[in-house]
């Protein structure tokens, strides 16, 4: 596969991610996190385990409101749900091709 390819994917789940935390940061700054988050799970079909496991890798705490993260929190938090969700996504493959 090519590479430029592959980094034009990926740079797009998370930017989906960071235009909808951006967006609910904006709209409404005095909700939490967590309540952004689950609405980006039902607009985009994220895995809660990835979010949950993006929250913890970078100790963001979850409780806080959405309007008082700064914008490189927003994108180091989107870049990391999507790794982790692109990684969630790989591993049921590759368990299907080891038991082949």
């Amino acid at each position: 596969m090519n590479r430029m390819y592959l980094r034009q994917v990926l740079n797009t789940e998370a930017n989906s991610i960071l235009e909808r935390l951006t967006n609910a940061q904006h709209l409404s700054p005095h909700r939490p996190l967590r309540e952004a988050l689950t609405q980006t799970i039902d607009e985009l079909g994220c895995c809660p385990a990835a979010i949950e496991r993006g929250l913890a890798w970078l100790q963001v705490d979850a409780n806080q409101p959405i309007g008082r993260l700064r914008r490189t929190e927003l994108m180091q938090l989107a870049r990391a749900i999507g790794r982790f969700w692109r990684q969630a996504e790989r591993k049921p493959e590759s368990a299907e091709i080891e038991r082949a």
